[in-house]
């Protein structure tokens, strides 16, 4: 339409050329389109055109005011030349600054203008003074219309209220609230280099700032609901919170023994490299202290050799002679040696001595001085490269008893003789340490140098004097890098003489070396290492005033923990991310389709019957039309919301919406009785009338739904990969739309199967009217013709009203008949084909005593042939727990009512009665023979027999159904001793002497029995401790005995059995089944042993215990194998299906192929093991059933003797070629009636 390009510029102004352009353009399209609704006179007139003058946007509030104040005039007309004129004359007058803030207002003929200001409340005028003159675009609806003397034709764009004319109409303020912007983005208006309409400068720096503030705060919003929605969940799901702190304590802990132990490798590593560097440098100081004693032992042979010294001693003489007097009673008495000790010939002598020796030993200056003391008086003295004076010169070190470091000295040579060495000493200019040892005259009395000394008030013969040498002590520790090595390390030491020593005033002679920060040193921070020498034992403490500690500890300590919270929080992020997907994926489709998918497995269910839930708004296209989109997913949202909730409260799963369409179903995915599901959803659909009769729109308005229920089989699962849904298929689901379309305003209509389940609901009372339109009742359904249908008008609650039964006969003939009719004479025998067809309508379709009272009354011989939809066998899983469910729950209130004959089970019972069996359905695998199947089958046989049977027990009876349907409970398909022989992880878990499989099953059925879901359950069977003792040796007794494989246990029951007929005899404990286990017994229903005290006589061996026991094996053996003594029929059947089992562990070789001895084996079992259990059984039976078993086995045997062969090769050959089952059945069935056998069939 005419300026169609200028439509989006809802807010922003326009130059005059632009909008000259587009006037020129409506000029022209207006002629060229007027002649489509008119004459060529018509359409050659143009549209009448108003231009409004405006003032200057810079009057601001005044001009607003004035505008206001003023009364709303029509704006006078102009026509098309007008407007060019005064486009032209704006041309002409330059945009003078008076101007360039004017814009004018164009509108068509008929419009009111409306001024800039009240633009519906937005400024208009804030860069007009950066702005070319220009005109704005009306902000209000354009009215444009086109007139002529003979016609005339109008087109208005705000003459309807329909939400589509407003969108059409293009009006600005229409998509406010929806994301918070306007219908068009600001990027829409930008010109290609980045201006807005050719603005610039002060306008784009203050919209980049505008543009920053809400990005900081889009992103601080946007982390804070982050935050808060990631601790919602941890909150609301704990596992996460814990497995973040286990993560967390992991890594801690793993991390934190990584740094400990690389820490410890580095202290060991210090502490190693401090040790070794202790020891070598003691080594280093312990072998200079040898070698620098080594020359002065020269020296002290030269002189005792040299005969040089010989009169020097003569002439000192013995203490006191030449004693100084002014020296006695001092530290240092002197005596007077002068021209004795000074003579150079002498000194010369001795130096002749010194020096080769000191050359030949290469101390390398260590050695600096030699000192000779005869008579222990200090007379020679000799320093190295040099003649300095001796500054004791004549100084006795050997009477003086003042003096206590020459009285040590002294002692040490003389008396305890043996090397002495003492120091350091140290000057402030050098450190030295003194070696000294002592010269014995020669011990030839005729030699001239006979001696002796009194070395303090001791005398000492053949003491002559002593040589001393003088080691730089300074000189030693620099050669050795004690500093540098110690350092090097970033090491600290502190070296130390052990042995106390004499101190010169000033001197401490302990102390050998040290670094400045020894005195930190402790027995944390270091280790002492010794060290022997000539010196005595060095003690040197060596360590790190910080510790051993590695310098990078903390920070590894700190990245650990660093590492360990980010780890945390990762797993703590990643299970909140898997929770919420699981949340939402579980939101979207139920948990068993998930887990399929998950597996790559197809989804698709079959339910046979269901109840589904369709609404709709009623005028719900209408009602939209005249609302906001916005607000229409508004009301949606909150009134499927509150439906949601009521779809939760009242357990049943929301399907999907379409629109303003509603749906969801009952008895799926997760699936219950029929009437339960029905009564769920009607409950649902009653509770969301009600809520929909106060709920209204935003604006005020109410709403109404019309409802439908349908009830039927469907098909489920999920189509295709991409955006799965669970989605539901069948006559059921378009029966319920059926009932949605054609239902009334706040209504709810019931289709009649959904009325009959109704009318059997557990827990209420429906109030259900049938439909009638005026004289005609019920509705006519697309494609389903006439149908009675009610409505459901409301519910009360039963106050222990019995419960309601629908009355369905317990044979259909609608339902189809097995395949195999033809070929047994028109008999309704078994055929099981898993998931090819349904034996039964629906169990919930039918009581428990309708059930019961079915499976009871089939023949024993005839056990599930389909001689109705209630008892034909079936592998179908719902059905087998509808059959188990029924024969449980009419034996416990057999229980119930022997216990109190006014008593009555609840329905809490019931519903846990059937949930137990579906768990342990739920734990039966997927193998041939020991399946679910041949469970109901074992259970169904148990249930005939015990009518027959002597003295039938109640509480006996329902362990033995129960023993029955739980016996081969998670069995693996493989015998005790393959389990054994494979070391399956079930050998490990129980020892050598119990019969693993059985054993197993025992646990798995005890274990779901005591959770705490069944706990109602459980109080109904085991009200006290009597009854649980009960109740778990029949368990024990019923189960154990079924493994028929060990010689051993199978012998030891006949010995029972015969020990049970004799009324005389005693009873050994070896014939209690029991006695290995009663560990297990008491532990299984929570018992102590301290019930052994209180009921003894359920503990200990007597005759009708054992009776009782004998007949409960029994019983439980025939039900175990009684397809081996029932029809032909059964007995191949399952024969075949135990033969696919062996075969099938023999292709994995985990035992023998069975297919060699299969015939003859058939005949062995037969011969010595089932018929004379069959005969010893007869005396637990009434008479009229005694016999019925083994006439049976009898038959079945003398057919397999016939036909065996024949069978064997049929089976051997299906499974070869892959033949199904159904056929490989009929096969075997047709042997039977190729020969006429005796006996009672």
């Amino acid at each position: 339409m005419v300026l169609k390009r200028f439509e989006r510029r809802t807010t922003q102004e326009i130059s005059i050329s632009e909008w000259e352009g587009a006037v020129e353009e409506a000029l022209s399209g207006g002629a060229n389109s007027a002649g489509s609704g008119g004459t060529a006179d018509e359409s050659s007139s143009s549209p009448p055109v108003t231009l409004t003058r405006l003032s200057s946007s810079s009057g601001g509030e005044e001009d607003s005011a004035d505008d206001a104040a003023a009364p709303s005039q029509p704006p006078p007309e102009m026509d098309i030349d007008s407007i060019r004129a005064e486009i032209e004359k704006k041309k002409r007058s330059g945009a003078s600054e008076d101007e360039d803030d004017k814009v004018a207002h164009v509108s068509f003929a008929g419009e009111q203008p409306q001024q800039p200001s009240r633009n519906h409340g937005r400024r208009t005028t804030s860069f007009n003074h950066l702005l070319k003159p220009t005109f704005r675009r009306p902000s209000v609806d354009m009215t444009v219309t086109t007139s002529s003397s003979a016609s005339r034709t109008s087109y208005s764009s705000s003459v309807g209220t329909n939400i589509w004319t407003k969108l059409m109409g293009g009006q600005s303020g229409l998509w406010d609230g929806l994301d918070g912007k306007d219908v068009y983005d600001d990027d829409d208006f930008d010109d290609d280099d980045g201006s807005v309409l050719g603005m610039e400068g002060p306008y784009m720096v203050k919209k980049g700032a505008k543009y920053c503030r809400d990005n900081l705060r889009l992103c601080s919003l946007a982390w804070w609901y982050e935050t808060r929605h990631f601790l919602k969940t941890i909150w609301r799901h704990p596992h996460i919170l814990v497995a973040s702190l286990l993560a967390f304590a992991l890594v801690c802990g793993v991390g934190m023994l990584a740094v400990t132990s690389e820490k410890n490798v580095y202290i060991r590593k210090q502490m190693s490299t401090a040790e070794f560097i202790a020891r070598e440098t003691g080594e280093w100081f312990a072998n200079e202290f040898r070698k620098a004693m080594v020359p002065l032992y020269s020296v002290q042979q030269g002189v005792i050799h040299s005969n040089y010294f010989d009169e020097v001693a003569e002439k000192i003489g013995r203490y006191p002679h030449l004693l100084i007097p002014e020296t006695v009673g001092t530290p240092k008495e002197l005596r007077n040696v002068t021209g004795i000790c000074d003579d150079p010939d002498l000194q010369l002598k001795f130096r002749e001595i010194v020096q080769p020796v000191n050359e030949e030993n290469d101390l390398d200056g260590i050695v600096f001085a030699y000192r000779l003391a005869p008579k222990n008086v200090f007379c020679l003295f000799e320093r190295a490269n040099m003649t300095s004076p001796d500054i004791n010169f004549g100084m006795d070190a050997g009477s003086s008893s003042e003096n206590a470091f020459w009285k040590r000295v002294t002692t040490e040579l003389f008396i305890e003789r043996k090397y002495s060495i003492f120091g350091p000493f140290g000057l402030p200019d050098t450190e030295w340490i003194c070696g000294h040892i002592a010269i014995w005259s020669k011990p030839d009395p005729s030699a001239a140098f006979l001696s002796s000394l009194n070395v303090h008030g001791t005398e000492v013969p053949f003491a002559w004097g002593f040589v001393m040498n003088f080691l730089d002590w300074r000189l030693m520790k620099d050669r050795s890098n004690i500093y540098e090595r110690f350092a090097g390390c970033n090491l600290d030491f502190k070296l130390t003489r052990q042995e106390s020593s004499v101190v010169f005033p000033g001197m401490d002679s302990e102390m050998l070396a040290m670094s400045p920060d020894a005195d930190l040193l402790d027995d944390t921070n270091s280790v002492v290492i010794q060290t022997e020498t000539l010196h005595g034992t060095w003690n040197n403490r060596v360590g790190n005033v910080n510790g051993y500690t590695p310098p990078w500890y903390p920070g590894a300590v700190t990245g650990v923990l660093l590492g360990a919270l980010i780890i945390s929080f990762l797993t703590a992020s990643t299970l909140v991310e898997r929770q919420l997907h699981r949340n939402l994926v579980g939101k979207m489709l139920p948990r068993k389709a998930v887990v399929k998918l998950h597996r790559g497995q197809t989804v698709l269910e079959k339910y046979n019957l269901v109840t589904i839930f369709f609404s709709d708004i009623v005028g719900f296209t209408s009602l939209a039309g005249t609302m906001r989109p916005i607000q229409v997913m508004k009301m949606l949202n909150e009134l499927y919301t509150e439906l949601d909730k009521l779809a939760a409260k009242h357990q049943v799963y929301k399907v999907e919406t379409i629109g303003d369409a509603y749906m969801c179903v009952g008895g799926a995915p997760d699936k219950v009785p029929a009437p339960l599901a029905a009564e769920r959803v009607a409950s649902f659909a009653l509770d969301a009338i009600n809520f929909v009769k106060n709920f209204k729109t935003q604006d005020g308005d109410q709403i109404f739904i019309r409802a439908g229920l349908a009830s039927g089989p469907v098909v489920a699962g999920v189509v295709g990969q991409s955006m799965p849904r669970y989605c539901f298929f069948g006559d059921t689901v378009n029966f319920a739309s059926r009932m949605e379309s054609t239902s009334k305003k706040m209504k709810i209509q019931v289709a009649e199967v959904t009325y009959r389940l109704l009318q059997d609901a557990p827990t209420l009372d429906f109030s259900l009217t049938k439909r009638v339109d005026g004289d005609v009742a019920g509705v006519v359904v697309k494609g389903k013709g006439h149908q009675i249908t009610y409505w459901a008008e409301g519910a009360t609650r039963r106050c222990g009203a019995a419960k309601k039964v629908v009355d369905v006969p317990t044979k259909r003939d609608d339902l189809p008949l097995d395949i195999e009719a033809a070929a047994r004479n028109d008999e309704k025998l078994p055929l099981v084909e898993e998931d090819k067809m349904v034996t039964i309508d629906d169990p919930g379709m039918y009581s428990t005593d309708e059930i019961y009272s079915a499976m009871t009354s089939q023949a024993w011989e005839k056990l599930g042939h389909a001689e109705s939809s209630l008892v034909a066998a079936t592998d179908e899983t719902s059905t087998i727990v509808a059959r188990a469910s029924a024969i449980l729950k009419h034996h416990l209130l057999r229980v119930i009512k022997h216990r109190d004959e006014n008593a009555k089970m609840s329905l809490a019972t019931q519903l846990q009665i059937s949930h137990f069996v579906s768990e342990i359905a739920a734990t039966y695998r997927n193998v041939k023979f020991h399946s679910l199947s041949h469970a109901i089958h074992v259970t169904t046989s148990m249930n005939k027999l015990l009518p027959a049977t002597i003295d039938e027990d109640p509480l006996n009876s329902f362990c033995l159904v129960f023993s029955a349907l739980v016996h081969d409970a998670g069995h693996t398909g493989m015998s005790n001793k393959t389990l054994k022989d494979i070391q399956h992880p079930l050998s490990i878990k129980y020892n050598e002497e119990v019969p693993i499989a059985e054993r197993e099953s025992i646990s798995i059925a005890l274990e779901i029995l005591f959770r705490p879901e069944f706990d109602t359950l459980r109080s109904a069977i085991l009200p006290d401790v009597l009854d649980k003792i009960k109740f778990t040796k029949t368990i024990f007794q019923g189960i154990l005995v079924t493994d028929i494989a060990t010689p051993g246990r199978v012998k030891l029951g006949v010995e029972r059995f015969e020990v049970a007929q004799n009324e005389q005899g005693q009873y050994e404990s070896r014939l209690c089944p029991l006695a290995p286990f009663l560990d297990d017994v008491f532990d299984g229903v929570g018992l102590d042993k301290e019930v052994q005290k209180e009921y003894p006589g359920e503990f200990i061996i007597t005759h009708c215990g054992l009776q009782k026991c004998v007949r409960n094996e029994h019983l439980m053996l025939l039900s175990d194998i009684s397809h081996l003594l029932q029809g032909w029929e059964n007995f191949v059947k399952w024969n075949f299906r135990l033969y696919k089992e062996l075969m099938e562990c023999f292709k994995y070789g985990q035992c023998d192929d069975p297919h060699s001895g299969w015939y003859q084996g058939q005949i062995g079992f037969y011969e010595h093991y089932i018929l004379p259990l069959a005969k010893r059984s007869r005396v637990f039976f009434k008479e009229d059933f005694a016999d019925v078993p083994f006439k049976n086995g009898l038959s079945n045997l003398q057919l397999w003797i016939t036909h065996g062969k024949k069978a064997t090769s049929i089976m051997s050959n299906a499974l070869e070629e892959g033949v199904d089952e159904s056929d490989v059945l009929v096969e075997l069935y047709q042997l039977a009636s190729e020969t006429e056998v005796g006996g009672c069939r």
